[in-house]
């Protein structure tokens, strides 16, 4: 019989569950709605592209041709699985090697120049004395680490092209894959083969590896949080190996911290799962609990030490000259958020800088806001917030050529370079083409992640209320655009990995009316 506090445990779980369904149905509605799958003519918006060719038709087609083959012929499946299935992890490492490889031709055949915050840290590299760029760096103090960071590179590699920092961008990638295998490889060894199919088909359709960002940086640390958790949680591993995964955990979680801090709302999901877990089940093993008591604290000083000796390399700094006391306060980012599609708010910005300190920033800030929400309303406030979660997750390119100046550059008029740019860059011929096929997969992504609300266990417990905090810290602070849910990139590629069995069991249990049709014809 349950006591109160596991009743209490019990239906949190179940409420957060129910919040989980509802955030991702609405997020698959808004991806299968999106405009990026109209096959459009003519769209007049040279960032999204001039119209669909015929590349978007093969590729459809193609994917009809083969569910059809799928359902009707026997030889067809057969094949099928001996070669996908039967020998999935080899073939599905060949697709990984061959969509990295693609994706180190678009690098040398491209390499741009990027606009917005990733290219303030490259002026940044050589060039520090200017006003605007200390100004930059004192309101926006957040990019501070990435800046040191690359600047080490550049002084250890005498180099600091955009093509040297694509290439860190691409290992970074490749470390990312690695660790969510590794993960994957802990839980399920069974799912390696459907992990690398996931991640080769991301992969090949991600051309932000042009944009050296925190939002690539902080994907591997998002990553190797998650398997520290893993290995922890569900290994048998001695608790001397345990403690030093947890020191692991500790400089991971202040990595994140110092290049992407909302990144680290998956530690709050695991923090919360884990408690619910405890008070669920009761577990009065003194060993255990004290085992967890030990890991956590060495998590906890290591995360602490870390974060102070990071912040004091921060403050002791003098590569960057910046103005004390200007960074711009959370509350600003929130009250942005309220405002248009809930996204960057130039006027906003504008108007930080006239303000004398940063407390009348925040007084600014919360001005605007409480004005922005009297003049929505309730009702009016909901409906702003289902519209701004159609902008931060329904598109599948992550907002590509959506921030100000993406890229400047047009596409080369012949050669490889030529076909590459028509398809990532602003007039590309095939840009739509991008944007149809990449959207497809979001589509394909959230929609198993969707189905597969059947999988119950602590991991993906973790994963979705992660999700759902991520959704939740971009409904509230500045979002508007679907670049921000690339930090979370290696939750969704994981759960649509570890919930895929569950997906195709329930989609058969709904079409198994089919073979009961075929045997009585």
């Amino acid at each position: 019989m349950r006591t109160k506090l596991q009743w209490c445990a019990y239906n949190i779980q179940k409420c957060l569950d129910s919040i989980y369904l509802l955030f991702i149905f609405i997020t698959l509605y808004f991806a299968v709605t999106s405009t990026n799958l109209n096959l459009r003519s003519n769209s007049g918006d040279e960032f999204i592209g001039i119209g669909t060719t015929w590349v978007s038709i093969v590729f459809l087609l193609i994917i009809i041709a083969i569910v059809l083959a799928f359902a009707v012929n026997q030889t067809f499946r057969t094949l099928w699985r001996r070669v996908f299935i039967q020998h999935g992890v080899l073939v599905a490492t060949i697709m990984v090697v061959l969509a990295l490889l693609w994706q180190l031709i678009v690098i040398l055949q491209t390499h741009p120049a990027i606009g917005f915050d990733p290219g303030a840290i490259h002026e940044a590299l050589t060039q520090t004395s200017s006003a605007n760029i200390r100004s930059y760096y004192s309101y926006n103090t957040n990019n501070l680490s990435l800046l040191l960071i690359q600047h080490e590179i550049a002084k250890v590699m005498h180099n600091a092209s955009w093509l040297m920092f694509d290439l860190v961008n691409w290992l970074l990638l490749i470390g990312t894959v690695l660790v969510n295998m590794t993960t994957v490889w802990f839980v399920d060894k069974r799912k390696l083969a459907i992990g690398l199919y996931t991640h080769a088909v991301w992969l090949m359709l991600f051309p932000m590896v042009l944009v050296p960002y925190s939002d690539i940086y902080v994907l591997p640390f998002v990553a190797l949080l998650i398997l520290c958790y893993v290995i922890i949680s569900t290994t048998k591993w001695h608790i001397v190996l345990k403690l030093g995964i947890s020191i692991i955990a500790g400089l991971t979680l202040s990595g994140i911290y110092f290049l992407k801090p909302s990144a680290m709302i998956p530690i709050i999901a695991i923090f919360v799962v884990e408690f619910l877990h405890i008070l669920i089940t009761r577990n009065n093993n003194q060993k255990i609990m004290l085992m967890k008591i030990l890991v956590v604290t060495v998590f906890l000083l290591t995360a602490g030490f870390s974060y102070q000796l990071g912040n004091k390399v921060l403050q002791n700094q003098t590569y960057m000259v910046i103005q004390k006391n200007r960074t711009l306060p959370p509350i600003h980012f929130i009250s942005m958020g309220v405002s248009g599609d809930g996204g960057y708010n130039a006027q906003d910005v504008l108007a930080m800088a006239k303000q004398p300190s940063q407390a009348a920033m925040s007084r600014y800030s919360k001005d605007k806001l409480v004005e922005r929400l009297q003049q929505k309303g309730f009702i009016g406030y909901l409906i702003f917030l289902i519209h701004k979660q159609d902008k931060n997750t329904s598109d599948g390119t992550f907002a590509w050529l959506k921030e100000g100046r993406f890229i400047i550059d047009k596409p080369a008029k012949n050669g490889v370079k030529s076909v590459i740019q028509n398809i990532i860059y602003p007039s590309g011929h095939y840009l739509s083409d991008f944007h149809f096929i990449a959207q497809f997969w979001w589509v394909m992504c959230i929609g198993i992640i969707s189905l597969g609300w059947r999988q119950k266990d602590r991991l993906t417990a973790v994963l979705r209320l992660a999700i759902v905090g991520g959704f939740l810290y971009l409904l509230i602070f500045e979002g508007g655009r679907s670049r921000y849910i690339i930090q979370f990139l290696p939750i969704f590629l994981l759960l649509t990995v570890f919930v895929w069995p569950q997906t195709v069991a329930l989609i058969q249990e709904k079409l198994s009316w089919l073979n009961v049709n075929k045997k009585n014809m």
